[in-house]
C-alpha cells in the first residue's frame, strides 16, 4: 500500500510541475542578477492607458478597468492602450400577474476590447466579454433606480475583471518576448 501512495504522490507532483498559471500581479519571474522575484505586470502599473469614455455606462467600465490595471497610479506615458466599445441593455424578465408591472430585470453589459501596443499600434489582445446582472424592481422609485445603478456598477466591475483575466497573460507574453518599449521602459 505504501508503494501505491508513493506512486500517487509522484504522479501528482508531475501534474503540478506542468502547471504554468500564476498570480496576475504576483512574483513569477526571477531576476538572474539578484535572484529576486519580480512581475512584468507589477512593473507596468501606471503604464496601461484606457480610452476616454463617452457615456456613463462606459465610464463605469473605464474606472473599474483603470483600477484593475493600474491601481491608484496615474497613467503616464502608456506602453499599452485599451480601446473598447460598450453595449448595454436592460431587459424586463418578470412581470407581476394581473398588473403587468415589471418585478425583475436583467442588465447586460458587453464590452468589445482591443489592447494595442502604443509603440507600433500593434494589437496584442482583442475580444469581447460580457456580464448579466439580475436585479429586482419595486414600485418604490428610489429603490428601483438604485437597483439599476447597482446593477450597472456590478456589471462594469465584472466585465473589467474578465477583460483583465484575458489581457494580463497577453501583456505578460508581449513584455517578456522583448516587444518594443515594453520591457526596456517598464520601470519609470
Amino acid at each position: 500500500m505504501s508503494s501505491k501512495l508513493v506512486l500517487a504522490a509522484a504522479a501528482s507532483l508531475l501534474l503540478l510541475a506542468g502547471c504554468t498559471s500564476g498570480p496576475l500581479y504576483g512574483t513569477t519571474d526571477v531576476d538572474p542578477a539578484t535572484g529576486a522575484r519580480s512581475s512584468v505586470l507589477a512593473d507596468l502599473r501606471g503604464r496601461i492607458g484606457v480610452e476616454p469614455a463617452q457615456t456613463r455606462t462606459a465610464q463605469i467600465f473605464r474606472n473599474a478597468m483603470l483600477f484593475q490595471l493600474n491601481g491608484a497610479d496615474a497613467v503616464r506615458e502608456p506602453l499599452y492602450l485599451l480601446r473598447y466599445t460598450v453595449t448595454a441593455t436592460d431587459q424586463v424578465s418578470s412581470l407581476e400577474t394581473g398588473t403587468g408591472v415589471p418585478t425583475a430585470s436583467l442588465y447586460r453589459l458587453s464590452v468589445g476590447y482591443d489592447l494595442v501596443r502604443t509603440s507600433d499600434n500593434q494589437s496584442v489582445s482583442k475580444g469581447t466579454r460580457m456580464a448579466m446582472i439580475p436585479y429586482d424592481r419595486t414600485n418604490q422609485v428610489f429603490a428601483s433606480t438604485r437597483a439599476v445603478v447597482d446593477a450597472q456598477n456590478q456589471a462594469g466591475e465584472t466585465v473589467a475583471q474578465r477583460i483583465l483575466l484575458a489581457i494580463a497573460p497577453a501583456i505578460q507574453r508581449d513584455a517578456m518576448t522583448g516587444a518594443p518599449t515594453a520591457v526596456a521602459t517598464a520601470k519609470p
